[in-house]
């Protein structure tokens, strides 16, 4: 690699760094639970249709061994998207008491939006090392949301005040043509994850009790990309589930209206995120016309419940904690999530190319008592629309836009002060996003 080549690649992956930090300023997690999926714009384009099966360098995230989609020499592409996501929260009763009892005495019973707009980035790099071997880079924010109520003492505000959960993945891959039309890869990851938990204590005015801590977790890619003949691509791709143990501090901050002592301590909690495998493939049905499709699956099943550790003996406001011992435990429950899709891409000219798709999710959140207030997640529907325009003979760039309808679900959760909340929650989505790709 020459020094014009190596100043690239650190030029591309400062710039990862700064976009993927992007996401930590609030993204609601738009795929299945709390995963983003936002990490290509031509794929987004096509509802993620053919995700996997190496349209781009970016299918890396899908299948790493999409590493050698990009041909020889030095390649690049940065992707970066606007989410604007939208989510109510409307509390139906507590304790049974309808909520029209709290609306008269002036207790708000609606959140407002809990969903901050965001910017999420996504880079990837890839560089030809002989006719068979390839090696590539990506860097990404796999898992994240940042959910807040407008109103912070809303009926249901003992289930979440702030929920926050920010990662950043980079992944280093290397792939290998074994025979014409096969690649395969693998892959390493190294991901840093931040997260935080707040919730009124007691009662809806309560005083805020929180969690907050950070971790690195390591896993590992592969996968296999299969190109039978000519227009027809296959490829099946593997992300690992990443274990986190998040280290920090559980607070309980004084309330304005009841007023009592802070109370901090340290403390750890274990989040489980899911193995997640991909099947794609594209298949031209003219020289100027593709259709593709993506089944996933995603191993949220292994997200059983959050369990707050007390890591030293210490008083809290659920009384006094051993070290060692569970201080708070919030049920999750959830089930195992399915991605489906189906799109198309037309090349209007040699230089642009047109693409559409619909997709449909199937949350792991199934029931009412699986809906975490602060990750609302329910079942969706995809609508996107993209094109992709040579602009040089070494730059592209892609736009992309989707709209996403999110079932309309109810939540039947009990606070940590043993208050039973029912309630209706209502959401949807709007992305637009661009990316430049270019050969050096």
């Amino acid at each position: 690699m020459t020094l014009r080549e190596k100043s690239v690649v650190r030029g591309m992956l400062y710039c990862g760094v700064a976009a993927v930090a992007l996401a930590a300023s609030g993204a609601s997690a738009l795929a299945g639970g709390f995963a983003i999926r936002e990490q290509s714009v031509s794929s987004q384009g096509a509802s993620f249709a053919g995700s996997a099966a190496g349209g781009d360098l970016s299918s890396m995230f899908w299948n790493p061994a999409a590493v050698s989609v990009a041909g020889s020499g030095l390649n690049t592409e940065s992707h970066y998207s606007l989410i604007v996501p939208r989510a109510d929260i409307t509390v139906d009763s507590w304790n049974s008491i309808p909520a029209s009892f709290f609306q008269a005495a002036g207790i708000g019973t609606e959140s407002g939006n809990i969903a901050n707009s965001a910017i999420v980035g996504a880079s990837y790099g890839s560089y030809q090392l002989s006719e068979k071997l390839f090696v590539g880079f990506g860097l990404n924010s796999p898992f994240g949301l940042v959910t807040e109520p407008d109103n912070p003492t809303y009926l249901g505000a003992e289930l979440g005040r702030t929920t926050k959960f920010f990662t950043i993945n980079a992944n280093p891959v290397v792939g290998y043509k074994i025979a014409p039309g096969i690649t395969v890869a693998a892959g390493f990851q190294a991901q840093y994850a931040d997260g935080e938990l707040k919730f009124a204590t007691g009662f809806p005015g309560g005083p805020t009790t929180g969690f907050q801590g950070d971790d690195w977790a390591f896993g590992g890619t592969a996968g296999i990309l299969f190109q039978p003949a000519a227009g027809t691509s296959i490829g099946l791709g593997y992300r690992s589930r990443l274990n986190h143990t998040l280290e920090g501090d559980l607070y309980t901050k004084p309330s304005f209206l009841t007023g009592g002592a802070a109370l901090s301590s340290s403390a750890e909690a274990d989040i489980n995120l899911p193995d997640i495998v991909t099947l794609s493939m594209s298949q031209a049905l003219s020289p100027q016309m593709r259709v593709m499709g993506t089944v996933e699956w995603s191993n949220w099943s292994r997200f059983e419940q959050l369990t707050v550790v007390s890591q030293e003996a210490a008083g809290t406001i659920f009384g006094p904690a051993a070290a060692g011992s569970a201080v708070a435990t919030i049920p999750a429950g959830w089930e195992d999530g399915w991605f489906f899709s189906l799109g198309g891409e037309y090349d209007l000219m040699p230089n642009l190319t047109m693409r559409a798709g619909v997709a449909y999710e199937v949350s792991p959140v199934r029931e009412a008592d699986q809906r975490i207030l602060g990750i609302p997640d329910s079942d969706r529907v995809w609508l996107s629309l993209g094109g992709t325009m040579k602009v040089t003979e070494s730059t592209t760039v892609d736009l992309a836009y989707t709209h996403i309808f999110l079932e309309d679900t109810e939540f039947a959760r009990t606070s940590l002060a043993g208050n039973v909340i029912n309630g209706s929650v209502e959401a949807s989505t709007d992305i637009i996003s661009l990316s430049m790709k270019t050969k050096w």
